[in-house]
């Protein structure tokens, strides 16, 4: 399976995972959210290591857990973005 396919319906209960065009539009401001409490953390995580808070290793740490933590992030995002509003659209 590819990172961005999803099944259309849900095969236990028939639930409809696409309820119109565009409904997972706002998941990227979900996503967004997702990845900037992460680099918050790796920063965190970096400055209890022992590196000074603005450092160019920071960055590329932080860079290295985003591109890891991407398909992470596109999948959990979409979940919490359908646990918000797919209820609404039935």
């Amino acid at each position: 399976m590819r990172l961005t396919e999803m099944n259309q319906k849900c095969p236990n209960c028939n639930y409809n995972f696409f309820p119109e065009n565009g409904f997972y539009w706002g998941a990227m401001f979900v996503s967004y959210g997702l990845a900037s409490l992460e680099g918050m953390l790796v920063i965190f995580a970096c400055v209890l290591y022992g590196n000074e808070l603005f450092d160019y290793a920071n960055l590329l740490i932080i860079i290295a857990f985003m591109i890891i933590l991407f398909p992470f992030n596109f999948r959990l995002s979409r979940i919490i973005w359908l646990y918000i509003f797919g209820n609404k659209t039935k």
